[in-house]
């Protein structure tokens, strides 16, 4: 998921970068409405679906409405009802975030004269801070004993999380050509970094564990302060190395199957899990079940992305 948020951070950040350069003929308010038009509705309409068939538990309408509005998990007692719906609260909360920062400075260069030059040093200096911010949260969580799912999972512990990608974003508009430099070895950079990432994996295997577990004292401090922005960045490495990947390289037939996975990704990682649930109730091979996991997750995503999330791209786009 580090990399996901990287990935989120990069682009989303650096659209917010480029609203305060002037870089980007659109406003605050219609930047917030496209990201909204992407993300919620799908992700409303799935809700209500699971809720309503009883695919997920349900926890009355306070739980749904709360989950609907981003505002669930374990931490303040209110049941998540889609699997996945933690890393959404993350991300939807964060781009309100930022949003809402930018429109600060938006206001102190209307009001007070603020020029470009000091606002994107502003948003650098967020950048910085947030990390050093999260760590202690995160080592704060993990000495009151919190299970590891409420580390990985919560808001507060991963309030960095796009932050990575941000300063990645930042670094590629100030100093493109050193960007491009690196981008271009990316055929050598790519593979080391995926082992790098792997092996300082290793490190935290109480990560992958139980998750209802306290982390133990010996690795509060190194998963706080150490791990988790060691991977932030090693992620935005690896999106340097991929800069310069292209569909055009593959195959045609597994050019054409990467690129509909990439269409439909976001219907299919609302959908693996209610699926997956549904699978386990069935008494069939362990075969059959993975392999209708694996199609079916595709083919229902593949759906939900031409009948749900298409015609509110196709909205976000007027808009």
């Amino acid at each position: 998921m580090t990399i996901f948020f990287a990935i989120s951070g990069f682009l989303i950040i650096g659209q917010l970068l480029d609203v305060l350069m002037d870089r980007r003929k659109e406003t605050l308010r219609v930047f917030v409405l496209r990201r909204w038009f992407r993300t919620v509705p799908t992700y409303w309409i799935l809700l209500a679906f699971f809720s309503s068939t009883g695919i997920v538990i349900w926890f009355g309408w306070r739980a749904l409405f709360l989950n609907a509005l981003f505002v669930q998990g374990p931490l303040i007692g209110i049941p998540v009802l889609l699997p996945v719906s933690w890393s959404l609260v993350i991300e939807e909360w964060s781009y309100l975030f930022y949003a809402a920062f930018t429109a600060l400075l938006l206001f102190c260069r209307r009001h007070y004269h603020f020029p470009i030059r000091i606002m994107v040093q502003s948003f650098s200096v967020l950048l910085l801070f947030l990390p050093c911010l999260t760590g202690f949260l995160r080592w704060f969580a993990m000495e009151q004993g919190l299970p590891v799912q409420m580390i990985k999972q919560g808001l507060f512990s991963q309030i960095d999380a796009l932050a990575y990608g941000g300063l990645l974003a930042l670094w590629m508009r100030q100093s493109p050509q050193n960007f491009n430099r690196l981008a271009r070895s990316g055929n050598i950079a790519l593979p080391l970094l995926l082992l790098f990432i792997c092996a300082i994996s290793t490190t935290v295997p109480d990560l992958f564990r139980n998750v209802f577990d306290p982390i133990p004292e010996g690795s509060r401090l190194w998963i706080a302060i150490g791990f988790y922005p060691a991977v932030g960045m090693l992620a935005s490495a690896l999106i340097v190395a991929s800069w310069n990947f292209r569909y055009s390289l593959l195959p045609v037939a597994i050019s054409r199957a990467f690129r509909e996975l990439s269409r439909c990704s976001y219907s299919v990682y609302l959908l693996h899990m209610p699926i997956a649930s549904l699978l386990l109730q069935l008494n069939i091979p362990t075969v059959v079940r993975l392999t209708a996991y694996l199609f079916g997750s595709i083919g229902i995503g593949s759906l939900s992305w031409r009948y749900l999330e298409r015609p509110f791209m196709r909205l976000r786009n007027r808009v």
